[in-house]
């Protein structure tokens, strides 16, 4: 992103954007944003969850998930060859996609600590909500680079080939 003259960026170049990217962001979570998220999120996602019948949950099994935004907003923005459109339209949606998993995943924790019981079962219940939080922000970096990433696999993948008739 931050040199599109030139045409193709080396693994490692953008290995190290993303780390000078992820750094400070990361700081920022820490210093300031996760309580200001988790004051928003308990300001507009506990109505929403109050109306989907949550009554209490567990809030430390879904703050740890809630840094999924840094590594999805560093991801797009050291993507190579990704118009401004697509880039902050992308972070845009993403966000709210991941405000929502959010919402989702205190609804799991809800249901498996909570409404159900915490029991032995409860943790593996609970778990693949947890997978499923932490590859998100990946699988919704890909959709948003797709382009990006086909590329990149055509390069590497050999091109299928074309049977003649």
């Amino acid at each position: 992103m931050w040199c599109e003259t030139v045409k193709r960026k080396s693994a490692l170049r953008i290995l190290l954007e993303f780390v000078l990217v992820t750094v400070p962001l990361t700081w920022l979570w820490m210093n300031r944003g996760e309580a200001a998220y988790e004051a928003f999120f308990r300001t507009v996602g506990f109505p929403i969850l109050l109306k989907m019948g949550v009554t209490g949950f567990p809030m430390g099994v879904v703050t740890d998930r809630m840094i999924s935004f840094i590594p999805f907003l560093a991801l797009m923005v050291v993507t190579p060859k990704m118009s401004w459109m697509r880039r902050v339209g992308g972070v845009l949606g993403g966000f709210v996609i991941l405000f929502m998993s959010h919402i989702g995943l205190a609804w799991w924790a809800w249901i498996s600590f909570v409404r159900d019981g915490r029991s032995d079962e409860s943790m593996l219940t609970y778990f693949p909500a947890l997978v499923i939080a932490d590859a998100l922000p990946f699988l919704l970096w890909a959709v948003f680079a797709n382009q990006y990433l086909k590329e990149l696999l055509e390069r590497v993948l050999p091109p299928a080939p074309v049977e003649k008739r």
